[in-house]
Parts: structure tokens; sequence; C-alpha cells
């Protein structure tokens, strides 16, 4: 997992810029070029490991504290790792790690920016919701960092906003699918359907032959998974008529038409009763619990929550090896199977006026450290990280995903491309149709109209 892993990711978001005035043969070839370019340029510099800063004898310091609102519910327990090496290493700093959770973050952050009580640290997308919070002054500029430095440029691209940098992301996102096998071979498959035709053949199976009445599941109440799943269908519908970065173009321009393409909902009513009952309300941690309790058999999800499902599954199953990991198949048999990815969410530091200057050493020693030392926390989360790591080691099941990651064609997450008002409407439509409150036909007609006066670009 050396240069061919970061070019890899770079191509993929190189890919993802590019797209959007280039399709086909000329984005790839674009994509190429530029990773040369990253390769030769940052790669080789991200190896050696951003140096700390400079710090006085724990003697002479005063005591601080800073709150890390970064800490994902699945790796709690290695960042606690890590923060006891920091703490022990900067005995005058404690770190109070606030959990994320598997909630809406931005709900949160939004209370907490009308209290006056934001953390230090918080996890960022260049998304509407940061773009405010920069805009109010509220995000410092990650480039005054020393890490900064050894970030690919084609991340630093994607998470800067007029100019400022959010935040240091560690790695890509990209959407998957994962299947207890123990179930699907009670069914009589033995191996992951590779179509959307096998996928609807194989739900349809698991439910008559198996216990499992609804085996599928993803995490419908937080937006970034809720949209995940449409975005795959929207995907495989246009992706080989438009090419890659129109659709997304389109979106932001406010003119894409969702309803021109019937394949959406068609295909959305073939697995819509196949659903495991509450799916339109579960978090991340939710879906989680029902693979590792065996509710569902298969569940879309990002890479992101790879391991904590993997560890899940293999738990149920009693056996890893009925654990899989798959890009998604929403591709008709025969065609192209088309993924959506982004760069990961970033780690970004809030701005305070009130600050110390004790606490700003101590943030400034801390987001170094954790760029060096992230290594311990990306083996438990199953992150792809943007830079080589010597001790960074993807689970099993998702090394083989890497590679096919990086050649299949891809739209970008829902978060790089939606207003506030678009993502709220949208996600509701998209729950209520998992849920069987709304035909989806309602709600991509709604989506059409909608967009035409609240898009990104306006």
């Amino acid at each position: 997992m050396k240069k061919t892993l970061a070019m890899l990711l770079a191509a993929m978001m190189v890919l993802s810029m590019v797209g959007c005035t280039q399709s086909g043969a000329a984005a790839v070839e674009s994509a190429a070029a530029v990773v040369e370019s990253v390769v030769e340029s940052e790669v080789a510099e991200a190896t050696t490991a951003a140096p700390a800063a400079e710090a006085a004898p724990a003697a002479e310091k005063e005591n601080v504290t800073i709150d890390a609102y970064i800490v994902a519910t699945e790796w709690g327990d290695a960042f606690n790792d890590m923060e006891a090496g920091f703490e022990k290493e900067y005995p005058w700093i404690n770190v109070e790690g606030i959990s994320r959770g598997g909630g809406n973050s931005s709900e949160y952050l939004t209370a907490a920016v009308a209290s006056n009580t934001l953390p230090d640290l918080i996890p960022v997308d260049n998304n509407a919701f940061n773009a405010t919070l920069c805009d109010d002054g509220l995000i410092e500029d990650f480039k005054k960092f020393e890490c900064s430095k050894q970030i690919p440029q084609a991340y630093q691209d994607a998470m800067t906003y007029n100019g400022t940098l959010l935040g240091e992301t560690y790695g890509a996102a990209f959407s998957c699918m994962f299947y207890n096998m123990g179930i699907l071979k009670a069914a009589g498959w033995e191996k992951a359907p590779e179509n959307f035709q096998e996928l609807v053949a194989c739900l349809k199976d698991i439910s008559e032959k198996t216990d499992c009445k609804q085996p599928l599941t993803v995490a419908a109440g937080k937006t970034t998974t809720s949209w995940m799943l449409f975005e795959l269908l929207i995907a495989n519908a246009c992706g080989e008529e438009l090419g890659q970065g129109v659709y997304e173009e389109a979106f932001k321009n406010g003119t894409f038409e969702f309803n021109k393409y019937p394949e959406i909902v068609e295909k959305f009513n073939q697995i819509q009763p196949y659903f495991l009952t509450g799916t339109s309300a579960a978090n991340e941690d939710d879906v989680t619990t029902i693979m590792t309790d065996g509710q569902a058999a298969i569940c879309v999800a990002g890479n992101w929550n790879g391991n904590a499902i993997l560890d899940g599954i293999a738990e149920q199953a009693g056996d890893p090896a009925l654990a899989v990991a798959a890009l998604p198949c929403f591709n008709d048999e025969g065609e192209t199977r088309w993924i959506s990815a982004t760069a990961e969410t970033a780690m970004g530091v809030t701005k305070d006026p009130n600050r110390s200057a004790a606490e700003e050493e101590a943030i400034d020693l801390f987001v170094n450290y954790f760029w060096n030392h992230y290594g311990i926390i990306q083996n438990v989360a199953g992150n792809v990280p943007v830079i080589p790591m010597d001790d960074a080691v993807l689970k099993e099941q998702m090394q083989p995903l890497v590679a096919e990651m990086g050649s299949a064609p891809f739209v970008s997450m829902g978060f790089n491309l939606w207003t506030d008002e678009f993502k709220d409407a949208a996600n509701r439509d998209i729950q209520d149709a998992i849920a069987g409150l709304k035909p989806m036909q309602e709600a991509v007609d709604a989506m059409t109209t909608l967009v035409k006066t609240s898009y990104k670009n306006k």
C-alpha cells in the first residue's frame, strides 16, 4: 500500500475535478497527467511525517484542555490509545474526546454555534454548512498547520472553500455493499450479486428461503448514506449516457432532471419491499448493530463503516470469511458498474477569539500529532489513506476494493452538490419512500422541481 495506493487515490480525486469539463478517455488522460505530478512532487514528500511544533518543557507549561468533536463511535477506543500517547508526551494538555456517534453532526454543531460552545476540533466537509461556518469566521484556515504541507494537492483542492483550507482529510470515501454470506449461502447464493438483477433475485431468495424476511438495510437516518442509495441509482441510470462529471454540474447548476430517468424509480421499487423495518431512521451505529444481530443480510454503506460492519457480520456468522465487502451492484447485467466517491470527512479547527496562547499551542501540537499517528485510527476505521502509511493496514476484505474503486467510474457524493434546502427535502422524501410512506416517483418529481430553485451554483 505504497505508491500504487497513493496513485489510485489521487486518480480518483483528480477525476472528480476534471470530470466537470471532460468525460471518458479525455478525463482519464488528464487525470493520469496530474497523478504523475502528484506522485512525483507530493507523495514522496508525504512519507516523511510532519514535524511536531516546538514546545517548552512541561514544568513551564500551564494545564489546558482542548475539545475534539472528531471521535467517531467505531474508532473511539483507538482514539483513546492515540490520546494517551499524546498526553504522555505533552502531560500539560488534556484532550476531551466528544463522540460523534452515528447521528447528524450539523445538528450538534448548529446548537453549539448558537450557545457559543463550538469544540476546538470538529469534522468538516466542503458543504454548505461548513461554508457558512467559514463565512462567519468560525473555521481556521488549515494551511497554518505544518501537517497541511503533507496533504496531496488533489485533497487540498477538495477541501478548499473560497481560498480557505477547511481541514485535513485522511482518506478516500466511497460507497460499498456488505454481505453476510452465511445468510446468502442459506438462500442458495455462493457469491455476492454482481449486478442489479442478481441483487433483486438474491433479496427475493433470502426473504423466501431464510428467516431474514427483510434482508436489506442502509443508514437512511443520515443524509450522506440515505442519498448514497439514491445516487447509486442515479449514477447507473445516467452515468454511461452523460459521462463523468456531467450529472454533478447539472445538479449544481439546477438543471438536472431526476425524473428524466425512469430507471431510478423502477429499480428502487424492486428493492423497496426488502428494506428492514426501521431502516428509514437508522443511523450508522444502528446498521452495524443490525448486521451484527443478523437482522439483515445486505447493507449499503460507506467504506468508512466497513471495519465495524465486517466485524459485526463475522461475529454473527461465526467466521470472518463469511463477511464480504464489494462495490455496489446497481448496474444492469453486462453494463459498467458506477459507484459514488469523495474525499473523506476532514478534521477542522474552529476559531475562538478568547482562546489563550497556551490553548492555541496545544491545538497545534495535537493536530500535527494526530496526523503523524493517524495509522492507529485508520486501522480501526478502515479508511483508505491519502498518503502511504507504513503502519496502516486495511482489513483483508477491503484490500481488493482499493484497485476496483480506483478504476471504477463514479459520481461525487451528494454533500458536494446540494444546498441545505434541497438536502433536507430530498432526504425526507427518500426516507419516506424507503418506509413505504410515499411513492418514489413522487419524490423524484419533487426533486426535479426543487433543484430548479435551490441549487449550489445559483
